[in-house]
């Protein structure tokens, strides 16, 4: 079988938006995801695929820019691909369309496969390398190289895991990790600024039961907020992060 884009359609959903009716970045990573799900699903290679081999998908890194977000009830089309590998890396692409086809953002992610008992990554098995590239799709400039470290936190916060914050990988899903993230910035910011882009790494688990310490400072360029998020429990850092903002809102009432 060869490798094939896909094309999944939404709609916003009242619950999927905030205060000013357009979409969440944490819904259209979740709709980001479900479209590779789908996609996955039609070559053979999805989670549910993988688990039955004692195997799954873990996302590793997301690297994504927005144009402009989507109000409630507004329909989207979320575009996906298969864009290559490196060693371990597997590397998916994304596009978002609205219904007059103008591009709405992009992302291009990095995986990697894990054995669900071990907890371990593991080589990636053929049946998954030979579908790693839609050969006639160009692919997005690779998120490689590290993040900024975060010099000195001026905001914070601790967050408990519990029971709705873990998915079917039985850890923390990598989107309330990105809320906690974003939560941790002040209203401030969230209220008057546009999130035009986002960096994030996930570095390590984190499980039922455990308190996450979220972190958040400027970065050294203007409009750059850099994020981390840690393990009360371990002091193991799960996710390091890089935001982008452009003071383009009106101040809310």
């Amino acid at each position: 079988m060869e490798a094939k884009a896909g094309a999944t359609t939404f709609r916003i959903r009242s619950s999927e938006i905030d205060l000013r009716g357009q979409a969440t970045l944490p819904a259209l990573v979740s709709y980001m995801q479900e479209a590779a799900w789908e996609n996955t699903a039609s070559l053979g290679i999805s989670m549910y695929d993988l688990l039955e081999q004692g195997l799954t998908w873990v996302l590793q890194r997301l690297r994504l820019e927005m144009l402009r977000y989507p109000q409630h009830r507004e329909r989207i089309r979320v575009e996906t691909w298969a864009s290559g590998y490196e060693r371990v890396f597997l590397y998916r692409d994304f596009r978002f369309y609205s219904e007059d086809g103008s591009l709405l953002g992009q992302a291009t992610s990095v995986w990697l496969v894990m054995d669900v008992v071990r907890r371990r990554l593991v080589a990636v098995p053929g049946f998954v390398k030979a579908l790693a590239e839609v050969p006639d799709q160009e692919p997005l400039p690779f998120a490689r190289g590290k993040l900024p470290q975060l010099p000195e936190a001026l905001y914070g916060m601790q967050v408990p895991v519990r029971w709705h914050d873990i998915d079917l990988n039985r850890h923390v899903t990598n989107t309330r990790y990105l809320q906690w993230a974003l939560d941790t910035l002040p209203h401030e910011v969230l209220g008057q600024n546009q999130l035009q882009g986002l960096d994030i790494i996930f570095k390590a688990e984190s499980m039922l039961g455990d308190t996450v310490i979220a972190q958040a400072g400027a970065g050294a360029t203007a409009g750059t907020m850099l994020h981390t998020l840690t393990s009360r429990d371990t002091g193991k850092e799960l996710v390091q992060a890089q935001t982008k903002w452009k003071n383009e809102l009106p101040a809310l009432e």
